[in-house]
């Protein structure tokens, strides 16, 4: 199963990494319809180069007190409430910039009323495949939040994407 999971991950990274400029713009203006969605504290996610630019999403959470971001730590992702993006953010693990935390209040998983997961590839079926790490599955395993998968509308396969016991599935895709 995991040759087969690895196959479909470099398929779809080989399509968004594709994705025309013009397209990423008009998928990162359009998720800032989620900004409509009535959660208090949304766990958003600082998107690597090629995802879905959630930037300018995530500056009006922040801007509305509404933005919480993960950090890695060890296998686990621990949760900061983040206010200003430009002096609360620092590089870490993988190189994907994460909450400070001599800057950013870390609050309890449980807080959390919506979270937006990334992922490489999404089905009809709202299952996603990551990078295969396994911190979004053991995160979301305790979580009893709503689960909305985000990304862009070519990272929709039309079959049903292979998965485990451990694999958690998602409540709705919000794909642009």
């Amino acid at each position: 199963m995991m040759l087969k999971k690895n196959n479909i991950r470099k398929k779809f990274i080989k399509l968004r990494n594709e994705l025309s400029p013009v397209r990423r713009s008009i998928a990162s203006k359009n998720s800032l319809k989620i900004l409509k969605l009535n959660f208090s504290k949304i766990l958003s996610f600082a998107p690597k180069s090629k995802e879905i630019n959630l930037w300018p999403l995530n500056k009006k959470l922040a801007a509305e007190k509404r933005l919480y971001l993960p950090k890695v730590n060890e296998l686990n992702l621990d949760i900061f409430e983040v206010t200003d993006l430009d002096e609360e953010l620092i590089k870490g693990k993988f190189n994907i910039l994460e909450p400070d935390p001599t800057k950013c209040k870390k609050i309890a998983p449980s807080e959390i009323s919506c979270i937006l997961v990334p992922a490489i590839v999404f089905d009809k079926n709202n299952n996603r495949l990551g990078f295969g790490r396994g911190y979004y599955d053991r995160f979301l395993q305790n979580l009893n939040c709503t689960k909305l998968g985000v990304g862009f509308l070519e990272q929709l396969d039309r079959s049903k994407l292979p998965h485990e016991i451990h694999d958690i599935k998602l409540d709705h895709l919000f794909l642009f």
